[in-house]
């Protein structure tokens, strides 16, 4: 087995953390009668030679003697063997092998498994039932190399007696092309016993035709594979895992199945509402909580008509299981607008954590992190639609020694109550939450000014005096024009024009922008607004110009001193030939939507917030806002076509952001206004 091992030069070769001079111990290792032993040289073999799904030029060396392991008849330990192999031999997540030279280690490893596929293949009739499940992940791995792959997998499938073997089968066949008889024999197969199995059979048909998979009985099948027995024993202690705190699991090997199942299942989003909803009243705590989960990934990604669903999340906020509970709490919070069939529900769970007894000085509504306290999701939906149920415990966290944070963000719904929040706030003041309380409540907080100028003046404090109309900030605003920082700059220009219409603040926003004029673009036009004003947004009040980032880009100075100076309109018409510049640039959205607001100029804009709209979707809420008559009109073909979209705008193809669903749901308002 181990042939001409000691005659390579292993000390020469390398792994993830070195000389690979010790491979040849955790080969030998691998076969060891010591569980211990064979655990710590498959742990070794993983991490270094195999590190991170990395290969090197040791792995390629190992891999004969990998195989050779594997082909070792009743060798315990070979299952981990065979997952390592698949991993080294799987090109999913590399490029495509046209791009790999045959000198690459990746594709050496690979073809390395490839040519060892005929022998391998016999373990798919191996008497250990943990060497066939981990084989399916290499017959995956080898699939576009070896013809035939899917026809064993799927004829393994026919005489497999064990279900966990089959459920790895199954999620197998769900990664490769299979053809319409092959999908058949998967709807067959879920029509037979275990549960678990047949569910795995169709989340393989909903990877291939998503069409096909029968809706109406697999909520049914679901709850039956919850129920199974756990597959660690009979007894319960075993066969019971623990996948949170306060969850059992009564059938660890269905751990997030729903969403297995109706992930695949994309737009359809009333047949994936037709397996959740049902499962969201399940009395088992498994169940309903992975059924969050998979209401959760549909309501993110797609738009619909989720009431139903929400009232029935709601419900869960009353029910036993404290995850669950808190789950449910947490995912409402996420889903802004969604969220409001369940607002009494929402406001029922915080009347249950205002009656609970406070614990080491904080009150149930309050969460507990490291440096200072957070608000219950509870609280923050029920603020987020101004809720005046919320208030209450907004006050009771504003008299805590040390305030959560959010607490600004949160309080600033409450503008009828401007006087009392703001005199609450004073002592101890914050200068964040002053900001945003500031930018939020305008004159009414008024009282807050000395401690906002009581700290050092930034962009966020600037802005907030300018909304306050703070005369007393004047000089402090004066002096911000010169701030090392630009956006505090920018703010301060905003702030002294929105005071007394400053001379100082359209120059200092010019000179933010960077450009040069190109008195040939405006032709020495002047720019007379269309409406006799500033051109209003449909939301009325003034413009969201798009001083967000999006997810991963960081607004800048240029960003914030165009939107000013939009804020300013008419009166900026000085600027506009700095800016029409940049409707060529990366900031066009941005400076379209401020020259609309200067200028009223449909036609000038129009081709640049057309461009902005279709090649970066994070652009299409402010410029919804911001579109008002003759551009409301020749932006209307693109406003319909959005609305016609199932899928949520301004999504990231991996990670999640907590405002994707407002902006989605604000973004749908607006255009149905």
């Amino acid at each position: 087995m181990f042939a001409g091992i000691d005659d390579i030069d292993w000390a020469g070769m390398e792994h993830a953390y070195g000389s690979a001079e010790r491979v040849p111990d955790w080969l030998r290792g691998l076969v060891d009668p010591d569980p211990g032993v064979r655990d710590a040289a498959l742990g070794a073999m993983v991490g270094c030679v195999h590190h991170q799904g990395d290969v090197y030029d040791s792995t390629v060396a190992a891999l004969p003697y990998l195989i050779e392991i594997l082909m070792l008849p009743g060798a315990p330990g070979r299952d981990g063997v065979a997952e390592l192999v698949a991993g080294i031999a799987d090109l999913s997540e590399w490029p495509d092998d046209d791009e790999l030279g045959t000198d690459d280690p990746l594709w050496q490893a690979h073809q390395l498994v490839v040519a060892a596929a005929p022998r391998l293949s016999g373990l798919a009739a191996d008497p250990d039932p943990m060497v066939r499940a981990a084989m399916t992940e290499l017959l995956v791995a080898v699939a576009p190399d070896v013809p035939g792959s899917a026809a064993l997998l799927t004829g393994m499938l026919g005489a497999e007696t064990d279900p966990a073997v089959s459920r790895a089968l199954l999620e197998a066949l769900g990664r490769l092309e299979l053809g319409a008889a092959e999908i058949d024999r998967l709807l067959v197969l879920a029509g037979h016993e275990p549960a678990s199995v047949a569910v795995s059979a169709l989340v393989a048909v909903a990877e291939h035709d998503p069409g096909r998979v029968p809706a109406g009985v697999a909520a049914g099948l679901l709850e039956r594979a919850y129920a199974e027995v756990g597959e660690f024993g009979s007894d319960p202690l075993v066969g019971e895992k623990r996948d949170e705190p306060g969850t059992v699991r009564r059938a660890p090997h269905c751990a997030r199945l729903v969403e297995a199942l109706t992930d695949p299942l994309g737009h359809r989003v009333t047949e994936r509402l037709a397996i959740i909803a049902p499962l969201l009243a399940s009395p088992h705590p498994d169940l309903a909580g992975d059924a969050l989960f998979a209401v959760n990934r549909l309501i993110e990604r797609w738009r619909g008509d989720y009431r139903d669903a929400v009232v029935r999340v709601g419900e869960l906020l009353a029910g036993p299981d404290r995850m669950v509970v808190e789950r449910a709490e947490s995912m409402l919070d996420r889903w802004g607008p969604v969220a409001a069939p369940a607002v009494e529900a929402i406001a029922g769970r915080l009347a249950v954590l205002e009656a609970l007894p406070w614990r080491n000085g904080l009150p149930a509504f309050a969460q507990r992190f490291a440096d200072r306290p957070g608000i219950r999701p509870c609280v923050r939906t029920l603020a987020g639609f101004g809720d005046e149920r919320a208030l209450p415990a907004l006050l009771v966290l504003i008299r805590l020694p040390v305030r959560p944070r959010g607490l600004g963000a949160a309080l600033a719904r409450f503008g009828g109550h401007a006087e009392r929040i703001v005199d609450a706030l004073i002592t101890g003041l914050d200068p964040a939450e002053g900001a945003v309380l500031g930018r939020a409540f305008g004159p009414a907080a008024a009282p807050l000014v000395p401690g906002l100028l009581a700290g050092p003046m930034t962009a966020d404090v600037a802005a907030a005096l300018g909304r306050i109309g703070a005369v007393a900030a004047l000089p402090a605003l004066r002096a911000g024009l010169y701030s090392d920082d630009p956006r505090t700059t920018v703010a301060a220009a905003g702030a002294l024009w929105r005071i007394e219409r400053s001379p100082l603040a359209i120059p200092a926003l010019i000179a933010q922008l960077g450009t040069r004029t190109l008195p040939s673009r405006t032709g020495g036009r002047t720019f007379p607004s269309l409406h006799g004003g500033a051109a209003p947004s449909r939301t009325g009040g003034d413009a969201p110009l798009l001083t967000r980032a999006r997810p991963g880009r960081r607004v800048s100075a240029r960003d914030e001193a165009l939107a000013a100076l939009g804020e300013i309109g008419p009166d900026a018409a000085v600027a506009v030939p700095h800016m029409v510049p940049l409707l060529a640039g990366n900031e066009k959205a941005r400076a379209a939507m401020a020259l609309w607001r200067i200028t009223g100029d449909a036609a000038l804009v129009t081709p640049a917030l057309t461009a902005a709209w279709c090649g970066d979707e994070h652009t299409r809420r402010p410029i919804a806002e911001t579109a008002t008559g003759a551009l409301a009109a020749a932006l209307a073909p693109l406003f319909r076509a959005e609305l016609t979209e199932v899928r949520r705008h301004a999504l990231p193809r991996e990670s999640w952001g907590s405002n994707l669903i407002h902006g989605d749901e604000e973004l749908l308002r607006i255009l149905t206004a």
